[in-house]
């Protein structure tokens, strides 16, 4: 049975294309920091920066990961990340209405 305190992390990342997503997706699941990476087909972003409204081709990717590690997480991904600013958003995941089984699976990967 899945403890309140051992509820599930998701962080939500765009990457500037596939080779970049994976190579950090691999290396937070050798140093057992996520669980598991969904990395999503290109998406069109669009953005203001620096002034400009910019449109850009980007890679969506969900991480999971306990929700006790996202800072870590978040840190690595600030290192691994190729952007000067990357969105790296954490949505918190209540295990009220979750599924037990996978709450559980997530935390016995990490």
């Amino acid at each position: 049975m899945t403890d309140p305190q051992s509820a599930m992390g998701l962080i939500y990342t765009t990457w500037p294309d596939k080779a970049s997503v994976e190579a950090a997706a691999r290396a937070l699941l050798d140093e057992r920091l996520i669980a598991c990476a969904n990395i999503l087909g290109p998406s069109t972003s669009i953005y203001r920066w620096q002034g400009r409204i910019e449109t850009s081709r980007e890679v969506v990717a969900l991480f999971k990961t306990s929700a006790g590690k996202c800072d870590t997480v978040r840190a690595r991904l600030m290192e691994l990340h190729p952007y000067d600013e990357p969105a790296i958003l954490n949505l918190s995941v209540s295990h009220m209405g979750s599924s037990a089984p996978f709450l559980d699976w997530v935390n016995a990967q990490l």
